[in-house]
């Protein structure tokens, strides 16, 4: 019997929607689920600040009144504007693995997007940059961080039959920490540090990271990252969100803050990796999902670098070889033997510059493609 397709109307399809995925990748050893709760947040257009500027429909497929696909519509308006572009998005794409059902999916998610006035689409992409972000086109051996792409190698195969073509790819090292940080990393940083006035620090709580610095870091990546591939700017309700769902959680000892004085001019956040603890919650905190976590946190030997961001009258001066030395040093004494990237754009040499002096591997990459839409037809 074939699938059909129907926009998310309520709270009940929104949990089919959320839930779809435990259900595809339940014997998958690699999927690492989200939170459900954070999920639900995210598509939550009272909680999430996003919905203030992107208009989304959520679409599921279903087969004898059981969802077997999902896929979300996206129309960002501060991208619009940045851009020029009248580019809409696909993103949260999930789907058994029927052709024909995945077709029907995307149909619907192209023709709202055309009927919307959008003339090409991008995707998989979120409501921003800081959403998950593409298909998993290499690495499919590896373990993902919790922020990592995962999905089956024919879902590139199938985008790639309705005409989509790479927009951009994102690629992802593993670094192996060294047993003692290198000698020539520790001269370098010595000698940057007898030019530069700046100090590279790290609080010692989340509580004074969050009130003292959680704005400017924010600031600073609204700074650094506004000329990126498909980012646009965070307001200032969501810097309150993002301090407040993400700052709280981290350990202050993996966050690294660069300043001027009293100007924050650059940071690196990473924490502990916690991909098989999320494996052990199975997308709850509660009642034990949180131990599984905290455990984790102080027994990973793996650290997940999430964002880094330099003021761009900064870069060049050796701040960010300053932080990473920091970083290292951390690293080094909670006993950590690997760091994991996370996704950057192929082409962003300053943000890998990095790890140009470490042991590393590209060991993932995600890609991000595109196609012209036909116009309200929303075929292939």
């Amino acid at each position: 019997m074939p699938a059909t397709v129907a926009p998310v109307r309520n709270r009940s399809d929104m949990r089919e929607f959320i839930r779809l995925p435990f259900h595809l990748y339940r014997d998958d050893p690699l999927w690492i689920p989200p939170l459900i709760n954070q999920e639900r947040s995210q598509f939550d257009s009272g909680v999430n600040p996003a919905f203030r500027y992107c208009r989304a429909q959520f679409f599921l497929a279903r087969r004898d009144g059981v969802a077997v696909g999902r896929v979300a519509a996206i129309i960002n308006s501060r991208y619009l504007e940045k851009t020029g572009r009248k580019c809409g998005r696909f993103g949260w794409f999930e789907c058994e693995k029927d052709l024909d059902t995945a077709g029907i999916l995307l149909d619907e998610a192209e023709k709202w997007l055309a009927d919307n006035g959008m003339t090409e689409v991008s995707g998989p992409m979120g409501f921003t940059d800081n959403d998950m972000t593409g298909f998993l086109v290499e690495g499919f051996e590896e373990l993902p961080t919790i922020a990592g792409s995962y999905n089956p190698p024919w879902y590139n195969e199938f985008i790639e039959s309705r005409g989509y073509s790479k927009e951009v790819d994102y690629v992802e090292f593993k670094i192996t920490v060294p047993e003692e940080m290198p000698e020539k990393v520790r001269r370098i940083t010595e000698l940057i540090r007898k030019r530069s006035s700046i100090r590279v620090f790290n609080e010692s709580s989340t509580r004074a990271l969050s009130k003292k610095w959680g704005r400017q870091v924010f600031e600073v990546l609204n700074d650094s990252y506004r000329d990126l591939y498909g980012t646009t700017l965070l307001d200032d309700r969501e810097i309150a969100y993002y301090i407040k769902t993400y700052l709280g959680q981290v350990d202050p000892e993996f966050i690294k803050l660069a300043a001027d004085g009293d100007k924050l001019v650059g940071f690196i956040i990473a924490m502990p990796n916690l991909s098989r603890a999320f494996q052990k919650a199975r997308g709850r905190l509660f009642p034990f999902g949180f131990i599984h976590i905290l455990r984790e946190m102080k027994k990973s030997r793996v650290l997940d670098f999430y964002l880094a961001g330099i003021r761009p009258e900064y870069q060049g001066k050796g701040i960010d070889a300053l932080m990473a030395y920091e970083m290292g040093r951390s690293a080094l004494a909670r006993g950590m033997e690997f760091a994991e990237s996370n996704h950057e754009l192929e082409d962003n040499r300053k943000i890998q510059a990095m790890w140009k002096m470490y042991d590393k591997r590209l060991h993932r990459r995600v890609r991000v493609y595109n196609r012209s839409l036909p116009s309200g037809d929303g075929g292939s």
